[in-house]
């Protein structure tokens, strides 16, 4: 309870991966519990915006502009199968626009800002964090595609993830980092790092369950 009171956004996300981690693993559970899939990410992608919003007055910027990039490479990639192949989205994850759904766009803005929080650990230099920040969202897509796949959330046309995929993952990823790290000029650290790695702990499991 401690915990709690001194940490209540992590602790809100932490009881939210573990209520759909069991949810999901449970196939009696599961199918009540997918359409809540969006509704997670939601609510992890707002939690990062008061994150983000405490320290930065471009806060409302940074999201847009996220948010329509993710956004555009997707609707292109589904369209086109550039740059990251052939797929598909199904109904899982609610509302779509020009056959995205349109939370993948808040799933863009809060990986990235997560990502780098994570790298800024590892190092000040804009630089580097511009070349690792993309590094740690491609493995988190890795690590994310088995369970999405699994869960419907969307298909590819060939039965494996291409490679392009996560080539294109890094390379995409590269100006969205550098236009956060040019608009953010004090980037929370703390919290989206906890978000990352309650994130990975989810996927893990689930990656072991499903």
């Amino acid at each position: 309870m401690n915990f709690l009171k001194k940490h209540p956004w992590i602790s809100i996300i932490v009881i939210i991966h573990f209520v759909g981690l069991i949810g999901l693993s449970l196939p009696f559970f599961r199918e009540e519990l997918l359409p809540l899939s969006s509704v997670n990410l939601l609510i992890t992608a707002l939690f990062v915006f008061f994150a983000l919003k405490k320290e930065n007055k471009h806060a409302y910027w940074i999201l847009a502009i996220l948010f329509f990039m993710g956004m555009a490479v997707e609707i292109l990639g589904v369209k086109t199968g550039f740059p990251f192949g052939e797929y598909a989205y199904g109904t899982v994850l609610g509302p779509k626009l020009g056959g995205v759904s349109l939370i993948i766009g808040f799933n863009w803005f809060y990986l990235v800002v997560c990502a780098v929080a994570v790298t800024q650990y590892l190092t000040n230099k804009k630089w580097l964090i511009t070349l690792i920040a993309p590094l740690l969202l491609t493995l988190m897509d890795i690590l994310i595609e088995p369970v999405a796949i699994a869960l419907e959330y969307w298909h590819w046309e060939l039965v494996e993830v291409p490679l392009s995929n996560y080539i294109a993952w890094y390379v995409v990823s590269i100006p969205m980092v550098l236009l956060y790290l040019r608009l953010a000029r004090n980037p929370p650290k703390r919290f989206p790092a906890q978000v990352i790695v309650v994130q990975v702990v989810f996927f893990l499991v689930l990656n072991g369950v499903l």
